[in-house]
């Protein structure tokens, strides 16, 4: 009977028992290589991006790009204008955290091609990466760079059409 005992406790505590499980100590350089890893993938992500920009490899994502960059240089150049125009008037919207106060160019440069950057290589590695064959995937690669492409064409028209010459409260302006 005592050794049926035993029996049964060392068949129910032996699939609890952690003892001797072993971990295996991974060596120096697989998790030096983990860490460089990550950004080794984004900068080939971004010179895999700039070379299919540059020799226009894939048409869809080279227009939306470039479509993008001429939405954003337009929105620029406008709201430039009218803030130059107009003294007392402000950026309004995300963009007046990069332009503040007095605006400049570079400004609008150095935060139009961070956000264009971003956008276009996440655009890029979506289109690239990701499941090609749902139908779902087709159109959702390019969302991104289509909300951002519809703001800032939506902003430029919105700063064309501004009246330069009427900035105040004044009753002649519309």
């Amino acid at each position: 009977m005592k050794h049926g005992c035993w029996l049964l406790l060392v068949l129910f505590l032996s699939p609890i028992a952690q003892s001797q499980q072993i971990e295996k100590v991974q060596p120096a350089a697989a998790v030096r290589d983990a860490i460089v890893s990550k950004p080794l993938g984004l900068a080939r992500e971004v010179a895999a991006a700039s070379r299919d920009l540059v020799m226009f490899r894939d048409p869809q994502w080279s227009v939306l790009t470039i479509g993008q960059i001429g939405a954003a240089s337009a929105d620029a150049v406008t709201s430039l204008n009218n803030l130059h125009t107009c003294p007392s008037c402000s950026e309004s919207g995300v963009s007046r955290f990069f332009v503040c106060q007095p605006p400049d160019a570079h400004k609008y440069v150095i935060g139009g091609a961070i956000e264009i950057g971003i956008e276009a290589v996440t655009a890029h590695y979506f289109r690239n990466h990701g499941p090609t064959r749902k139908w779902y995937w087709k159109a959702l690669w390019a969302l991104p760079q289509s909300f951002s492409l519809y703001e800032h064409a939506r902003a430029a028209q919105r700063n064309a059409a501004l009246d330069p010459g009427c900035f105040s409260s004044s009753t002649f302006c519309k």
